[in-house]
């Protein structure tokens, strides 16, 4: 959601809204994600002073990810809560800048949609022991170091 500076300085603080927006644009293709639903947001909207605002978001949306075994596509829901900073000043660390006059909160969001998806996923959890149970059988002592177990 989009908020000039004077919009934002109009508003009763805190502002509570609810949002579906369709970020497939912004992360199809991105790392392993094949697709994306809308996403739900609701946002809440506080005043931290001279033009800094705490953003509070329950992002809630479905990533269908490739599996990182067999490439096919699974689905993957996102239920998260975060918090961000936006501020005009560039000095304050860990925020987000608001440039222009213009407060956007899209690349809050990706980011923390982003986050919150896993590194790889995989349905094949037969295949995973399997390949534990492989290298178990590797761990096996050769009988001419046998002795020098001991040392350590």
């Amino acid at each position: 959601m989009k908020f000039t500076i004077a919009q934002l300085r109009k508003l009763s603080m805190p502002y509570q809204f609810s949002e579906d927006i369709d970020l497939s644009s912004d992360l199809n293709g991105l790392e392993d994600i094949l697709k994306v639903s809308y996403t739900h947001v609701t946002e809440t909207i506080y005043n931290r002073g001279d033009d800094s605002y705490r953003i509070d978001f329950t992002i809630d949306c479905n990533l269908i990810l490739s599996d990182s075994i067999t490439l096919e596509e699974i689905e993957y829901p996102i239920n998260a809560k975060a918090s961000e900073v936006f501020s005009t000043d560039e000095k304050e660390e860990d925020a987000f800048l608001i440039e222009g006059i213009t407060l956007d909160t899209k690349e809050a969001i990706i980011a923390n949609i982003l986050c919150n998806k896993p590194m790889s996923i995989t349905n094949y959890e037969d295949e995973i022991s399997d390949v534990e149970e492989d290298n178990k059988e590797d761990d096996h002592v050769n009988p001419a170091f046998a002795s020098l177990k001991d040392l350590l």
